[in-house]
């Protein structure tokens, strides 16, 4: 329990409480504001994707064969939080451009898998390459130190995201 919560729950006087509801009601509106326009600008300055011919649907399910190996359709519609109808369409234009491929499991002949091929793999590799380049540049800017705060800071952010995803069975952890 923070400070700030015991001073207000010993607290007999409901102003205190209010001074500190609108506290945490200003930094929850600044949250969702710059997070807003993190993802925003995340999603301009990444909108190189269309250049190299995918969307940011594909290149996720791409990514998530690349760390699983292999998935069921269900599964990968499940982890991106699409329908199993979306993830289907998504996988026949990746198979159709050869980086996935669609096999039927050696223990369950019902049962088909997703796979990322070697061109899927290679794609990933370049993708990878020049996300990694314009990451770069930005953390340059940000300069060592503020990058390794704002890395710490990111990554127990997504971390207590991926606790509360877990505990309430809507996500999963990479």
């Amino acid at each position: 329990m923070t400070t700030a919560v015991r001073r207000m729950l010993e607290s007999s006087n409901p102003l205190e409480w209010i001074v500190v509801n609108v506290d945490r009601l200003d930094i929850v509106q600044r949250l969702d504001t710059i997070m807003e326009r993190f993802v925003r600008g995340m999603r301009a300055h990444f909108s190189h994707n269309q250049s190299f011919g995918l969307t940011t649907t594909q290149i996720f399910v791409m990514r998530y064969l690349s760390y699983v190996e292999q998935a069921k359709s269900s599964e990968i519609a499940r982890i991106a939080g699409l329908s199993p109808g979306a993830i289907t369409q998504v996988c026949d234009e990746l198979v159709r451009l050869n980086y996935v491929d669609r096999v039927r499991s050696s223990e369950d002949r019902r049962v088909v898998n997703v796979v990322l091929t070697e061109a899927g793999r290679q794609k990933l590799k370049e993708l990878s390459i020049d996300r990694a380049q314009k990451l770069g540049a930005i953390m340059d800017k940000l300069g060592a130190e503020d990058a390794r705060t704002f890395l710490t800071l990111l990554e127990r952010l997504v971390e207590i995201l991926d606790d509360d995803a877990s505990a309430s069975g809507w996500g999963c952890k990479h």
